[in-house]
């Protein structure tokens, strides 16, 4: 009967019914009597460690061991090897499950390390069955795992593994030289991490290496220890690129029987050595040994495997367009001709999936025309593939990039008609997840693209079905695109009035209620949106109204889109209770001013926009006049209003001395004032220090940078934090200026870690760059050349990453002076390599000229290097 319910325990568990297996093993186990045979003794103890699999996390460690003793009395006098085996492998499942949960419980873990212990000293001697002895060594090597977490002395957890290594030196089973090997590399990754004799660390390391290359179990130890191998000759001096010799050398081990995860396992090792190599060199190594990996399982005969490097190679492309590169179209490339002759349908997704992933990248990287033929290419790669599962989703999508590739290239009308196949082509394979969402994508970009093209009857047809199609659907990747349909619509300036405020109505009909935060984003602007333009109108109530809506129905999110259109909001809600009348009742004299003063504001604006800027500064002086001592808070606001405008109209006519004034009058802190009045005070600390510098008054300009620095502190609104780190580089700037190069790298070093604090912007990266440059160059000045290479290597993994024509030339220069400190340092095999490297960067737009100069050095480059390895 037992091993009835064993056997339909093991079919209830691999359904995922955990709750009904456990049920009905602990029946069975509790009406057994003692076992009559070998056959029933075993499946005794297999319902047991079942049993206590499933019970040890949650139940008391007595009730674990009561199942234990209740497992032993029952199968007591039946010795045979094959219950021996059973029996001690039930009893390890009450060891062995700490490791499938994070606990921080000391108590349950010194239980567990006594219960390794006493199975341990309970199961020693040679004599013992195989299983037996596989189930000792996984209770010794969780033994001291729990040592080493509970804190114990690092060296005798080292010397314990070590003798765990060196019982199982006879053993010939996988199994056991398995822990052996990972006995040998946790102990040497003990002493090396302590400082314990790490000569002997590295030994074990190499001894590890060497006894895991035959075991095919024992892949990922022979890699790590390859890396912790990399690591040692890095940090001894030794170049990177001659370091990962050893990580490269273990991918050379060939695999006996190739599968998804012993590709997988290559592939993640590749990306680890990988990651050991100056950015400079990293994208030359990468391109090499990825194709290296890629044509040596492009031949596999193993499908999974070939599928595993495919996915590898999807996985290395960044998911943001803006930041895809070179070298990732580079490796695509490669990887889709190394698998062009592949017909498995097993590949077949993964390689559709590298095949557009390549069309796709290279269309981020500027050229449309060679994305549309590589899209093109694709019909004829995989024929028929709207009635395949495996391919329809990712070139359904595929067909409409290609559409887009096409409108960018000017061929709108054949971009129309693609979009236009796009639902009767794939309407057979509408039930599979995803193709719905592809069919609303597409009908959205033709809704669009028709309007954009003065088709507005089409367009409002296209979009009205794509709306009335999918605004209910369940999918919420479909409803989105239906919702971006209408937002579309509100966000087009050439549309009738009337049919923005339409939009806007049906999108609050269909979408107001939607629980998806993407549609829950463009509900909040659409209600922000109507808000303005119903003050806009004058219908202050219904503006306010829906204010308090937005707000009562997002102010709770945590999506930061969401919460930047709440604090929008309130700040709304702010000015329409000052400026709208809430009944029929006169307007106080308070009230009174603030509506005069907004009226001649809104004069300034509208004579800056006719270029009467000097009519525009009279009246922001007599506004700034006026309201600047108001005790009333909200006219106080309208004054510093006016002082950012004066400001601004200063800057750009360069009249310092007058803006000094103006700029220290924005500046001055009003205690109660909402984040409208803390952008002002940040321009007006900025402007100040622009405006002193310009003067020739460096330290009061420093002063008043630093004043912003600390107004700014802790703040996280965009322009606040915008203005402390334009302030943060000219503080640098003038610093490095006044000629203390140690107190402008410090100064430096500030400006780039305030950047880190932001979202990332083209501004800012050019900023980051214009920083790491001059803190180079004073690096070099002072000799420190080291840290110089660092600050020239980030200037270049920015511009490989972003390309950009102002970034790209302060690289090039980076890329010249970084080969130059390389040649000083006397890693002249780091400099010919970055010569190499410079000549297929593109990317930075090397002259013709440079380019010579870039071969003559690389030669010299490369004799000095053999010269100093002979």
């Amino acid at each position: 009967m037992v091993r009835d319910v064993v056997r339909r325990a093991r079919e209830l568990l691999a359904l995922g019914d955990q709750e009904q297996a456990q049920a009905i093993l602990a029946l069975a186990l509790d009406a057994q009597r003692f076992a009559v045979e070998d056959a029933e003794a075993i499946a005794v103890a297999e319902a047991t460690g079942i049993l206590v699999r499933m019970e040890a996390p949650s139940e008391p460690r007595d009730a674990v061991e009561r199942r234990i003793a209740r497992m032993a009395d029952l199968t007591d006098g039946f010795d045979a090897d094959p219950v021996r085996e059973a029996r001690a492998l039930a009893e390890l499942e009450a060891i062995e499950w700490i490791h499938r949960h994070e606990l921080d419980d000391a108590i349950v873990l010194v239980d567990v390390l006594r219960a390794a212990e006493s199975f341990a000293g309970r199961h020693i001697g040679d004599d013992q069955p195989l299983g037996v002895r596989q189930a000792r060594a996984e209770a010794m090597l969780t033994a001291e795992i729990l040592r080493r977490h509970l804190g114990r002395d690092r060296h005798l957890v080292a010397v314990g593994l070590e003798t765990l290594a060196l019982t199982l030196t006879a053993e010939s089973d996988e199994r056991l030289r398995h822990l052996r090997i990972t006995a040998l590399y946790q102990a040497a990754q003990i002493r090396y991490d302590t400082g314990d004799d790490p000569e002997s660390a590295i030994a074990l390391m190499h001894r590890v290496i060497a006894e895991a290359e035959p075991l095919p179990s024992a892949r990922a130890l022979l890699h790590a220890a390859s890396l912790c191998l990399v690591d040692d000759e890095i940090g001894r001096g030794l170049p990177a690129a001659v370091a990962i010799t050893h990580g490269l050398r273990a991918l050379d081990v060939p695999v006996a029987d190739p599968g998804f995860e012993a590709a997988a396992e290559q592939a993640r090792h590749l990306d680890q050595v990988l990651e050991r190599l100056p950015h400079t060199e990293r994208d030359l190594a990468a391109v090499e040994h990825s194709a290296a990996l890629v044509d040596r399982y492009a031949a596999c005969a193993a499908e999974d495997a070939r599928e595993a490097v495919l996915w590898w190679v999807l996985g290395g492309v960044p998911e943001d367009a803006g930041a895809v590169t070179t070298v990732d179209r580079q490796i695509l490339a490669h990887a889709d001709r190394a698998f062009g002759t592949d017909t498995s349908p097993v590949t077949a997704g993964a390689r559709a999936r590298v095949a557009s992933r390549l069309a796709e990248v290279t269309a981020h990287l500027g050229e449309p025309e060679g994305a549309v033929r590589l899209y093109e290419q694709l019909e004829s790669r995989f024929p028929g593939h709207e009635h395949d599962e495996r391919l329809v989703v990712p070139l359904a999508l595929a067909m409409v990039d290609r559409a887009l590739r096409l409108a960018d290239i000017g061929r709108r009308g054949d971009a129309l008609e693609a979009l236009e196949q796009v639902p009767r082509r794939y309407a057979t394979a509408a039930d599979v997840p995803g193709v719905p969402a592809a069919i609303t994508q597409a009908m959205y970009w033709r809704g669009r693209l028709l309007r954009e093209a003065g088709e507005l009857a089409e367009s409002r047809r296209v979009i009205r079905d794509t709306v009335d199609r999918s605004a209910h659907d369940a999918d919420a990747d479909v409803r989105l695109w239906a919702a971006n349909s209408l937002f579309s619509v509100w966000q087009s300036p050439m549309l009738d009035p009337t049919e923005i405020d339409d939009a806007l109505r049906r999108f609050a009909d269909l979408f107001a209620a939607d629980r998806d935060v993407r549609i829950r984003r463009l509900d909040a602007r659409r209600r922000l949106t109507q808000s303005t333009r119903a003050a806009e109108r004058g219908e202050r109530e219904l503006a306010a109204t829906l204010l308090l809506d937005l707000v009562t129905n997002h102010a709770d999110s945590d999506d930061p889109d969401i919460r930047d259109t709440v604090e929008l909001a309130t700040e709304n809600q702010r000015i329409l209770a000052i400026s709208s009348p809430t009944d029929g009742t006169a307007a106080s004299a308070g009230v009174t001013r603030y509506r005069e003063l907004r009226e001649r504001l809104y004069e300034a604006d509208k004579a800056v926009d006719e270029g009467r800027r000097a009519d525009a500064e009279t009246i922001l002086a007599e506004v700034v006049a006026v309201a600047g001592a108001d005790p009333d808070e909200n006219i106080v606001m309208l004054g510093l209003a006016a002082l950012d405008v004066l400001g601004g109209l200063l800057v750009d006519a360069g009249r310092w001395e007058e803006l000094v004034a103006v700029a220290r009058g924005a500046a001055l802190r009003r205690p109660g004032l909402d984040t409208r009045a803390r952008r002002v005070h940040a321009r007006g600390h900025l402007r100040l220090g622009i405006a002193l510098g310009r003067l020739g008054e460096e330290r009061a300009a420093i002063e008043a940078y630093e004043a912003l620095g600390r107004l700014a502190d802790g703040s996280t609104d965009g322009d606040i934090m915008s203005a402390r780190e334009v302030a943060a580089y000219n503080r640098a700037v003038l610093i490095d200026d006044l000629g203390d190069p140690v107190a402008a790298i410090t100064a430096y070093d500030h400006v780039l870690r305030i950047h880190d604090l932001s979202v990332d912007s083209a501004e800012r990266r050019l900023r980051r760059v214009k920083t790491l440059r001059n803190k180079a160059l004073l690096l070099t000045g002072l000799g420190r050349l080291p840290e110089t290479t660092n600050a020239h290597r980030m200037i270049l993994d920015i511009a490989g990453t972003f390309p950009d024509s102002e970034i790209a030339e302060r690289a090039r220069k980076s890329a010249f002076d970084l080969a130059a400190c390389y040649s000083r340092l006397g890693q002249h095999r780091a400099a010919s390599d970055l010569y190499t490297w410079m000549r297929s960067a593109r990317h930075l737009g090397f002259t013709r000229d440079e380019l010579k100069s870039i071969a003559r050095s690389a030669k010299n480059a490369a004799r000095e290097s053999k010269r100093a390895h002979r």
